[in-house]
């Protein structure tokens, strides 16, 4: 195929995806020379992160509200995972989960570490526990870690950052290390995204210090998911141009709040404005009722028409990214996951944001989809539970490399070669001081010590609004004991 043929393809689908303009474009490099050929030698990786992305707002998923064009096309060329239940939650908790491939839960030894939230899971990555990136670069693979994630450009990852062969910080999320350059914006400019309620509050603080730090955006290219993908995108040129064989993980921030879509998204899904305020950060993180919050059911509908522009605009150049893959030859040598660490609750059961004692299907179904550049799985959906730390012992798996000891993921490859995992018919997972399990009909969560049980039918009940747990004991018992058997069938960690 020529060059010019592969632009041309390249840009249509890319407008498919989107709309992107041709200023769009050229950020991504999608209109300059093709680089060089992926290396034959052996398969690239990447793993993109997408935080905070519900299963019920992505077309493959059957959301109708947001456009995913880009998601939806990789979808059709994946093994896509129906039943995907992150083993953590939330941001940190999980890719530690991702990148060690060993389950974080249920967070024994965690001690509060300075520079992370101070709740159980959020620590660092011990230098001493792998992860997926050290075992292929130190068989010859570039290694590289691009984010605008606030916690992984925290002091206390540091280290791991270092760990990396080239990690790209993408600065303008919050909490903001150091302070933002420039003076700082005034308070009436604070005031015009805040909710009064949240005024005189450290979420105050916060939406200060993020709009100081994105002031001055003059176009899409500007905002920081297109930021996070630009650089992405010239990450792999580069890599591409060393002719050896890249691991890359893409780990975008949003769609999480704040929601501060550029305009022409919020355009399709109506007003993101209440009142005089446009509130791209409508609560105290990580969240809470939404009488806290003095937010009425209309204003929740314009609350989460900024969550669904965000997304869209983290979709459109997600397609421009892989695009500019395509356009490079890369879609036949490179295995790409893609996958969410948790969504969000926009007003269902009275709340907005994350809290720890909702671990409903708002919050625990996310996608997870998996491309073999052979085609395996193509198209296909597996119902298996899959998880967070079932991606690094796939990742490597499938690049032929040994896995460690210490990562007791399961290698999901083997159903692209028509084999089944070892069976796992209830998942766990763990949320701060809370727990949750279910296996597909039944979910139980309760606090880590066994009290305040709750259980839902989900066949019967599939918004997980009554609780049945009086009616159902030897279902709570039965699926009790998996919470403590997953523990190492010992009494949780008391917090």
């Amino acid at each position: 195929m020529s060059g010019v043929d592969g632009d041309a393809i390249t840009r249509r689908r890319l407008l498919e995806a989107g709309g992107a303009s041709a200023a769009s474009l050229a950020a991504l490099g999608a209109l300059g020379p093709r680089a060089l050929a992926a290396p034959a030698a052996a398969q690239n990786v990447i793993v993109i992160v997408l935080d905070n992305v519900r299963s019920d707002h992505v077309g493959a998923y059957g959301g109708q509200r947001v456009r995913t064009p880009a998601i939806d096309r990789l979808a059709r060329e994946s093994l896509r995972f129906s039943r995907y239940r992150p083993e953590v939650f939330p941001t940190i908790p999980a890719r530690r989960s991702i990148m060690t491939g060993r389950r974080v839960y249920p967070f024994r030894g965690w001690r509060p570490e300075p520079g992370l939230p101070q709740e159980p899971g959020w620590e660092s990555i011990d230098r001493r526990i792998p992860v997926f990136t050290d075992v292929l670069g130190n068989a010859g693979w570039h290694t590289g870690y691009v984010t605008d994630n606030p916690h992984i450009l925290s002091g206390a990852y540091d280290g791991f950052r270092a760990r990396f062969d080239q990690p790209v910080i993408v600065k303008g999320q919050v909490p903001y290390r150091g302070r933002p350059p420039g003076r700082p914006v005034d308070r009436r400019t604070v005031n015009r995204h805040l909710l009064p309620k949240l005024r005189g509050t450290p979420t105050q603080r916060r939406i200060r210090e993020y709009l100081t730090a994105n002031k001055g955006r003059e176009e899409e290219a500007d905002y920081l998911s297109p930021r996070v993908f630009t650089e992405a995108a010239r990450w792999v040129e580069g890599a591409v141009a060393r002719q050896t064989p890249f691991a890359l993980v893409v780990d975008s921030f949003d769609p999480h709040e704040p929601w501060d879509p550029a305009p022409r998204y919020l355009r399709r899904f109506g007003p993101g404005r209440i009142g005089a305020v446009k509130p791209i950060q409508p609560f105290a993180p990580p969240g809470g009722a939404l009488e806290q919050f003095n937010l009425s059911r209309a204003a929740m509908r314009r609350v989460r028409n900024l969550y669904a522009a965000e997304l869209a605009m983290v979709d459109t150049w997600l397609g421009l990214f892989l695009g500019r893959l395509e356009q490079l030859g890369l879609m036949q040598n490179t295995l790409i996951v893609l996958l969410s660490d948790h969504g969000v609750l926009l007003g269902e059961r009275g709340e907005v944001g994350k809290t720890e004692d909702q671990m409903h299907r708002e919050i625990t179904r996310v996608p997870l989809l998996i491309r073999d550049p052979a085609g395996r799985g193509a198209g296909r959906t597996s119902d298996y539970f899959a998880s967070t730390h079932d991606i690094a012992p796939t990742v490597l798996s499938m690049l032929g490399r040994p896995v460690p000891r210490a990562m007791d993921g399961v290698d999901l490859s083997v159903l692209l070669r028509g084999s089944a995992p070892p069976r796992r018919r209830i998942f766990t997972a763990s949320y701060g001081r809370w727990v949750s399990a279910g296996d597909g009909r039944w979910l139980l969560i309760c606090d880590n010590r066994g009290a305040k049980k709750r259980l839902y039918d989900t066949r019967r009940d599939p918004g997980e609004r009554r609780n049945v747990a009086s009616r159902h004991p030897a279902v709570v018992r039965r699926l009790w004991r998996q919470v403590i058997a997953d523990a190492g069938g010992r009494r949780l960690p008391r917090f």
